[in-house]
């Protein structure tokens, strides 16, 4: 098996200053701390099928959204938060802590968000979403 880092499966592509800017735009609107290279491997994922493969179990509407608001908070991927919580729950069960990481790491976001910010959580379940997270999936 080839390294992902390795030089030979890299991909070299020249993009303008106005296509660099454009990319640079995407990813700050996305707001989830990802580098441009993260944003074009997510699209070639996306164009090549592996982003559905990828997908181990599917997610009622509702709790897929609530995933979406928690790595909107977190300014991560989607996908990256379903491994953090999936690796929180082995860490409970193996008791190496009491409280998971990702936890800790969502209530520091939402403690220090912006007041601004805070009249809309995206943690607080919308209007479409189930009131007993338990019950979907």
């Amino acid at each position: 098996m080839v390294s992902v880092d390795s030089k030979s499966q890299q991909l070299r592509v020249r993009v303008t200053a106005e296509q660099r800017e454009l990319l640079d735009k995407l990813r700050a609107e996305r707001q989830r701390g990802e580098t441009v290279s993260d944003l074009v491997r997510a699209a070639i994922a996306q164009l090549t099928g592996q982003a559905a493969a990828e997908k181990t179990g599917a997610l009622s509407p509702a709790l897929q959204a609530r995933l979406e608001r928690l790595a909107l908070l977190l300014k991560r991927e989607p996908r990256q938060v379903e491994e953090a919580c999936i690796e929180g729950i082995l860490d409970l069960i193996e008791q190496k802590c009491e409280v998971p990481l990702i936890v800790m790491e969502a209530r520091l976001h939402m403690k220090y968000r912006d007041k601004e910010e805070s009249h809309e959580l995206p943690m607080a379940p919308s209007a479409d979403s189930s009131p007993n997270p338990q019950a979907t999936g």
